[in-house]
């Protein structure tokens, strides 16, 4: 019977102290622990959230150290835009291209133009154009006979002219025989399609600007 009793007393002291743990862990333990999980993820977003804050930080400072060649760059492209059409210019830059090309300029058969439309007013363009900068373009058609090396390089030769010129589209057609002309020719005719850019406003500063920019950020940063 005491044998009975001591481990009843002894069971009995087992439940007590596991009763005793578990208030321990619901009571205190538990929301320490949850605290605590909650504190590690708090600590790991904050670490995630400043790894991406530094990534756009480093992202800035490359995209500021970059600006100024992109600025000299894009300056170069303005500065082959002409503030008017200049249709005469423009046809003369026309012919000097085919006869570099060793097409003879009366081969140079069709000259259209179109009046320069601001990018603005343009079907899609944004509605407000930068501060300070105009752009137009203007349509262009250009129609030159020659073989096919010389008309390949018209082409190459009207894309390195000193306005910016972007072609749209070609279209090449063989020259037939003129009547009584006995056999075939190599001839070929090649329609150029394109735009060219009008920049109705003063050539802006960019790379100035640009600096300018980021030397005012700087020192507010300071």
């Amino acid at each position: 019977m005491r044998i009975g009793k001591v481990r009843l007393a002894q069971v009995v002291a087992i439940l007590a102290v596991l009763g005793v743990a578990a208030i321990a862990w619901f009571a205190v333990l538990s929301p320490r622990l949850a605290t605590a999980n909650e504190l590690q993820e708090q600590a790991e977003a904050l670490q995630t959230a400043n790894l991406a804050l530094r990534n756009q930080y480093n992202q800035a400072l490359d995209q500021a150290e970059a600006a100024p060649a992109a600025a000299a760059e894009a300056q170069v492209l303005f500065a082959k835009m002409p503030q008017t059409a200049e249709l005469p210019a423009l046809l003369d830059q026309i012919t000097n291209a085919a006869t570099a090309a060793g097409i003879d300029p009366t081969a140079v058969t069709t000259l259209t133009t179109a009046i320069p439309v601001p990018v603005t007013a343009q079907a899609g363009a944004a509605a407000d154009a930068p501060k300070g900068v105009n752009i137009a373009t203007m349509d262009i058609g250009v129609t030159a006979e020659g073989t096919r090396e010389q008309v390949l390089d018209f082409l190459d030769n009207l894309q390195g002219l000193d306005r910016s010129l972007l072609v749209t589209g070609t279209t090449d057609t063989a020259v037939s025989p003129e009547p009584g002309q006995a056999g075939t020719t190599d001839l070929e005719s090649m329609q150029v399609v394109g735009e060219m850019f009008v920049l109705e406003s003063k050539l802006p500063d960019l790379v100035a600007t640009v600096e300018g920019l980021i030397a005012d950020a700087t020192s507010q940063r300071g």
